[in-house]
């Protein structure tokens, strides 16, 4: 097997464990506040991650100057990615919040242009731009249920899923040049959600928003498991980056919207927008995430 396809492979494996993150996510908030699903997931995937770390690779920290770049990640995403994600799910639906979101290859490619020495073609270019259309559409449009229509709720919460989006792009930088210098996949996204949960922690304590942080039983084992399904993504996102550019990786790993649309289809959807737009905007964002896998390399 290829590298090019092992990356393609992994990519779209990352994906589809994010796609089941921000599904149980969102059938967990429906009570507990989005601060709630963050802390929590973000424990979940501290425990687990150094479990694996440890187990499979060993005590490797006579340099923590090595890990700096994972730490940076860390605080851009999963820490203010997913946060701003969880609180656009829980005002608009996972299905406008996470096409939104998405625009953050492009955040990414053009940080990896103007930093890393990657270019991109014109047929490129051109899926980047299809990625923000599309996007555009499935964010303008409300639906009928009106608990999740932005005919009911200020259109000012998209800005919600576009700092995500930010966080997301510039995340993905700093995780592959850390990647490049050369270390293990694990262990880089053990250390990446290590500095989001510290950061995390240190904020909620600050804020006393540790009073906050309540959730029943059932939502608990929801949010585990979108613990253990988030903790698998990064993993493989990070091998991913290891056999291929991060104008190959990015995109494809975005192509979460893809499975949740299914799952929400699937599992919630008296809860969800499903208008023709909405499936429409997806689509193309796909499409164009696609077109720069494919086409993105100069």
């Amino acid at each position: 097997m290829s590298s090019e396809l092992i990356a393609v492979t992994l990519s779209l494996t990352s994906a589809l464990m994010f796609a089941f993150t921000f599904t149980l996510v969102r059938v967990g908030v429906k009570t507990a506040s989005s601060e709630t699903a963050l802390w929590v997931t973000l424990a979940i995937n501290v425990v687990f991650l150094w479990g694996w770390s440890l187990v499979g690779y060993g005590w490797q920290f006579g340099d923590w100057w090595q890990w700096r770049y994972f730490v940076l990640a860390g605080i851009f995403a999963p820490l203010l990615g997913r946060l701003f994600q969880f609180l656009g799910m829980a005002k608009l639906g996972s299905n406008i919040t996470t096409p939104l979101t998405l625009t953050h290859p492009v955040v990414s490619l053009v940080l990896a242009m103007a930093f890393l020495g990657e270019s991109l073609t014109t047929l490129g270019l051109f899926g980047a731009l299809l990625v923000i259309v599309g996007s555009v559409v499935v964010g303008s449009q409300g639906g009928k249920n009106k608990t999740a229509s932005l005919k009911t709720v200020p259109k000012t919460y998209l800005v919600l899923p576009m700092i995500a989006s930010f966080s997301y792009g510039i995340s993905m930088v700093f995780r592959k040049i850390g990647i490049d210098i050369g270390t293990d996949a694990v262990t880089a996204a053990a250390v990446t959600t290590t500095s989001s949960w510290f950061f995390a922690s240190l904020y909620t304590g600050v804020t006393g928003g540790f009073k906050q942080i309540r959730c029943t039983r059932k939502e608990f084992g929801f949010f585990i498991f979108a613990g253990i399904f988030s903790s698998f993504g990064p993993v493989l996102l990070f091998f991913a980056m290891q056999y291929s550019d991060l104008v190959v990786v990015a995109p494809l790993a975005s192509t979460t919207p893809l499975f949740v649309l299914l799952m929400s289809y699937i599992f919630i959807r008296a809860d969800e927008i499903f208008t023709t737009k909405v499936v429409m905007g997806t689509i193309a964002t796909v499409l164009g995430v696609m077109m720069v896998s494919v086409y993105g390399i100069a």
